[in-house]
């Protein structure tokens, strides 16, 4: 990837993407198997942490190494869109921190997670069926038209017309987090089994050269009226 969008305009020639090295390695999973681990681990750790133990804990077994000590626990923070905060979805986390540390190439990462993006905000979820229920039977799935938390997780709630803390809700989470997983799993083993080579199935950095800022197109979610225009505050600021 090359360019720099500023001032609406994208200036190309610039690169931003370079590799770096790892020793964390890949290997093909079962994304059932992720799935279920992810599943089963929620009601104790939670989104974020819970999609690594469903990958990490099935690449402890195929590839060893530094996944042997990997600290599944250190990110549990991330739950609830950072610490209860309602903002990035921590599945999204977890999964860009397993993808970030197989890739060898930050443009193949970033595809990947946006690829993510686009399947958690845009696919009725959840789709996960687990092959024994933990918390509570639910009925509903929902898209949320963003990876933010607190919307995707109200927009279930609205459609089950349940609250957030009850069993029913939990149980949501749990499955969204395999469904991550899950999704994680397939896209890395397709780039496994094509050379480590990735063909993204959405434009990276959409909203940003869309609106000519980082971004969603759905501002009035959040915002209401008060929808943000950062030429004019940029040029407030220069005042």
């Amino acid at each position: 990837m090359a360019g720099l969008v500023t001032g609406g305009k994208l200036l190309e020639g610039r690169a931003w993407a370079y590799p770096y090295s790892s020793e964390f390695e890949y290997a093909e999973l079962d994304p059932e198997e992720v799935a279920w681990e992810a599943y089963r681990n929620y009601f104790q750790k939670w989104c974020c942490s819970t999609v690594l133990e469903g990958l990490v804990s099935q690449l402890k077994k195929r590839v060893g190494g530094p996944w042997r000590d990997f600290p599944v626990d250190a990110y549990r923070w991330a739950h609830g869109g950072l610490a209860g905060w309602g903002a990035l979805c921590g599945t999204l986390t977890g999964a860009g921190i397993v993808i970030g540390l197989v890739n060898r190439d930050t443009d193949t990462a970033e595809a990947m997670v946006n690829d993510l993006a686009f399947f958690y905000s845009y696919t009725p979820l959840p789709k996960y069926e687990p092959r024994k229920i933990l918390k509570a039977e639910i009925q509903n799935m929902s898209v949320a038209g963003t990876p933010v938390c607190h919307i995707s997780v109200g927009r279930w709630m609205a459609a089950e017309g349940v609250a957030f803390l009850t069993e029913e809700r939990a149980e949501r989470c749990a499955r969204l987090s395999a469904d991550v997983a899950r999704r994680t799993a397939e896209i890395l083993n397709e780039w496994y089994r094509n050379g480590k080579k990735y063909t993204p199935k959405n434009r990276v950095l959409y909203n940003l050269l869309h609106n000519g800022i980082t971004s969603q197109n759905n501002c009035m979610d959040c915002h209401g009226q008060n929808v943000p225009h950062p030429e004019e505050t940029y040029a407030t600021l220069k005042k």
